[in-house]
């Protein structure tokens, strides 16, 4: 079966790399995108945590404003890692060859757009420190990974093996159109939030965050309108393009083989994150114990986060095509890809297969997911809180002329029982997909563990959601908390 092929080929690269990628974006993407999913999504919203006061470093990725309003005077975050992927094509399934049953990779039939979306990020060392009761800093290291796949409307079967096949069960399809964009980066985080005002009864917070960024892999392809006529021998059917075309690159840092030339071919660039967070508390909190970060009635933030792009100075190999030729049937094309053995060849094949194409030698860029957020939070008392987000994207990813990347949060409700200590936590998501996940969160001491949809733990689960994983050492004392530290000054 090609989809087999495609994943053993999978198993040998680093995604934006290899031979057996490019293959993949440009016959996979032609044919069917072939499985429209090789996604190697390895990213951000520790969803549970977001509007608490105990989420302590990692307050900043959802709000710079947040530091300031932590419960802890210091918090050393030592490591968080976030998956999140939102698809509609494949979907693991239960096999059995009459001994025994496995869980395997496989996917949906017939005719549909097919998307597959994923983020990923790794925090190393974050730590925040508050300096006094209205102001605090926050710096950390984060690895940050964007992936986003999608087709126009195609037919897919599991009986597919060959171009030939795929275009044939694709014969009333009016065009193939794709796209994959790739992007990760390494950043480091410099944050700064203060009291901005403050009376008995409210509190306004400001912070900032600079994002000191080095673009470590980023990749695109396109396939723009593909078209096709079929022809009929007296045993064969057969294609011949008409029209469209299509681009591709990859960054040339990628192809060096030490750490050292990885680093030094790898562009820099900037990024900023700001953000506002208000706080109200009432009467009798204020008469009784003083105003401090955990006795709040509402809060509420609004924050803009991750502008900026990164860059990256693509491959030599970097090339955009159209007008294929039309004295070729799809066995040529099939043929050429499948006999390059490298992305030199790839790209020498491919000339050979369109009339007009030249080498992209431009540097390009992938926006960061860009967007505004709203949340807001109400203290219920007796550590019960409601959470509620709305997270709206500045970009949209399907633009054929830009680059860019996006967040699949939209609007978030999260109920949560939390101390110091322990917490348990019921995020419902509906996402920028249309698809509704449940998840659930718990922490213990310094570990928060959770899953952005339970769909997971189904027999046949569908690859959608993630989870996301947090180690961190604070002040555990309750008493320290509530303590002077957290006091007006």
């Amino acid at each position: 079966m090609l989809r087999n092929t495609i994943f053993q080929g999978c198993e040998r690269y680093y995604p934006g790399i290899n031979i057996y990628r490019m293959k993949f974006l440009f016959s996979v993407t032609i044919l069917v995108l072939l499985n429209s999913f090789c996604l190697q999504a390895i990213s951000q919203g520790y969803q549970a945590l977001h509007g608490s006061a105990y989420s302590g470093s990692t307050a900043v990725f959802n709000n710079p404003a947040s530091s300031v309003n932590s419960a802890y005077k210091w918090d050393l975050t030592l490591f968080s890692t976030q998956l999140k992927v939102s698809t509609n094509s494949p979907y693991m399934k239960m096999y059995s060859n009459g001994i025994q049953s496995e869980l395997g990779l496989t996917m949906k039939e017939g005719t549909a757009s097919r998307f597959a979306h994923g983020n990923f990020d790794v925090s190393l060392l974050n730590f925040l420190y508050k300096i006094d009761n209205r102001n605090a800093f926050n710096v950390g290291v984060r690895l940050r990974s964007y992936t986003h796949i999608k087709t126009m409307p195609l037919n897919y079967a599991d009986t597919i093996a060959s171009l030939n096949d795929f275009l044939i069960a694709n014969a009333n399809t009016p065009y193939l159109q794709g796209f994959i964009t790739s992007t990760g980066w390494m950043e480091t985080d410099l944050n700064y939030s203060r009291v901005l005002m403050e009376n008995s009864y409210s509190k306004l917070s400001g912070g900032i965050t600079l994002q000191i960024m080095k673009g470590l892999s980023g990749a695109f392809f396109k396939l723009n309108k593909m078209s096709y006529l079929e022809g009929k021998t007296a045993t064969d059917t057969f294609f011949t393009f008409t029209g469209g075309g299509g681009s591709y690159a990859y960054s040339d840092n990628l192809n060096e083989s030490t750490q050292k030339d990885f680093l030094n071919k790898s562009l820099n660039g900037l990024g900023l994150s700001l953000g506002i967070e208000y706080l109200t508390f009432n009467s009798e909190s204020a008469a009784n114990s003083g105003n401090n970060v955990l006795n709040y009635d509402w809060k509420i933030g609004v924050s803009l986060m991750d502008l900026g792009a990164n860059h990256f100075k693509p491959t030599p190999y970097s090339i955009q095509f159209s007008d294929p030729n039309p004295l070729l049937p799809d066995a040529n094309f099939d043929t050429k890809l499948s006999n390059a053995s490298n992305v030199r060849d790839l790209s020498d094949s491919i000339k050979t297969l369109f009339s007009n194409n030249s080498d992209i030698t431009d540097n390009f860029s992938i926006s960061n997911p860009t967007r505004l957020i709203l949340n807001i939070d109400k203290n219920l008392g007796n550590h019960f809180y409601v959470n509620g987000e709305l997270s709206m994207n500045f970009y949209s990813t399907s633009s054929f002329t830009k680059l860019r990347t996006r967040e699949l949060n939209l609007l978030t409700i999260t109920p949560r029982w939390e101390t110091i200590g322990w917490g348990a936590y019921l995020p419902i998501q509906y996402n920028t997909q249309g698809q509704i996940w449940l998840g659930m969160a718990v922490k213990a001491g310094p570990l928060v563990l959770g899953l952005h949809s339970l769909g997971i733990l189904k027999k046949e689960p569908t690859i959608n959601g993630g989870g996301y994983l947090m180690l961190s050492i604070h002040p555990f004392s309750k008493r320290r908390v509530l303590s002077k530290l957290d006091c007006p000054e």
